[in-house]
């Protein structure tokens, strides 16, 4: 069992799997005359969900009425999700330009939508791709005590029906990131498996600012100018962020957590079962992998092992990329993990929690 102050380690690359895979992905971006940052299919994606979402909350000063507020709250909610995952995400990985300030200056999108890009490329960068689905060292999946993923975590006696509550928790997603587990993590010496113990006071400042901009614009803005209820302000921001947390959980808990998900652990020594390319293959896992319309909603997110193999490509290129992941995969008798819809992947998550419900033996 892992610890945060255990430096861990991986086996040495036991076969030639991910070094023929690098090559041949290289390989592909030479004869496709291409780089693996954004190409103009991507910037246009950029433009549109940044329009889209610019002009959704523009109209809520043009159109007052009730049930279109809850509709385009709701919906906000949704897109900023989408605007999360295929922007913010891919800057964070330094996949969308080259010079690296350009992706730094994108990452500010996390921010824009009320939570802290610093402390999230921390965890999701500094902590999960480092260490996926290693007990105590990602913090991207072990969040609180609630819910028990890890089958060799802690016990509690709720756990026995966390299947039941964990879906009306998972609404609250977005709220609790926003309001709590951000400023949770200014306090926080690590964040899973990174040392967060220098936190820089200009962060701190930058999320205050931040996030007052963000509450100031869906509560106070709206309730000044449209002369609603106060209340109904509230109500509507707490709509969005119930929708955008349903939006963002059915892709996060579709990628690690599964019902056939593993979670391997480092021996006494820190070393892990396996190595680097080996473990990211058997820790992560894919969904709707034939879907343009999830690929580019979710930000390649459905295409998640090529990510954890090669996470600083455009999630533009993974569609392709996928395919000669498989091919090299099948080649070399390694299993790839994937569900063919997202229904299914969403519903392994439970099926795995109804399987961690009893104290692990």
């Amino acid at each position: 069992m892992s610890n945060t102050n255990q430096k861990i380690f991986f086996k040495k690359e036991s076969d030639s799997f991910y070094k023929e895979l690098k090559e041949e992905i290289e390989n592909y971006f030479v004869e496709k005359n291409m780089n693996k940052y954004a190409n103009n299919f991507m910037y246009f994606k950029m433009i549109f969900f940044f329009l889209i979402y610019i002009g959704s909350y523009s109209t809520i000063f043009y159109c007052p009425n009730t049930y279109y507020l809850i509709i385009n709250y709701s919906f906000i909610g949704i897109w900023g999700v989408f605007l999360g995952l295929n922007i913010g995400h891919d800057a964070a990985h330094n996949a969308i330009f080259k010079t690296k300030k350009y992706n730094k200056l994108l990452v500010h999108v996390f921010d824009l939508l009320g939570t802290n890009s610093y402390n999230w490329k921390n965890r999701h960068v500094g902590a999960h791709h480092l260490y996926p689905n290693v007990m105590n060292m990602d913090s991207d999946i072990q969040q609180t005590n609630v819910v028990k993923i890890f089958p060799s975590d802690k016990h509690k006696s709720f756990h026995f029906i966390q299947y039941l509550y964990m879906p009306f928790l998972y609404m609250i997603y977005i709220f609790r990131w926003v309001v709590y587990r951000d400023f949770k993590d200014v306090f926080s010496s690590n964040i899973g498996g990174y040392d967060n113990s220098k936190y820089p006071i200009i962060e701190v400042i930058k999320m205050l600012l931040f996030k007052f901009i963000y509450l100031f614009s869906f509560i106070i803005l709206p309730w000044l100018i449209l002369k609603l209820p106060f209340y109904y302000f509230l109500l509507l921001f707490l709509l969005l962020t119930v929708f955008a947390s349903l939006c963002i959980t059915m892709v996060l808990l579709s990628t690690h957590v599964g019902e056939d998900a593993n979670f391997p652990e480092p021996d006494k020594n820190g070393e892990m079962p396996h190595s680097w390319s080996h473990h990211h293959l058997i820790t992560a896992g894919d969904f709707s992998t034939n879907s343009f319309v999830i690929t580019h909603l979710f930000g390649g997110f459905n295409h998640h092992v090529i990510h954890h193999l090669f996470q600083n490509i455009c999630h533009i290129h993974y569609p392709e990329l996928t395919k000669i992941l498989i091919r090299i995969s099948k080649k070399h008798g390694l299993k790839y993990r994937f569900k063919k819809y997202l229904t299914a992947a969403v519903l392994s998550h439970f099926k795995l929690l109804y399987k961690n419900r009893k104290a692990y033996n």
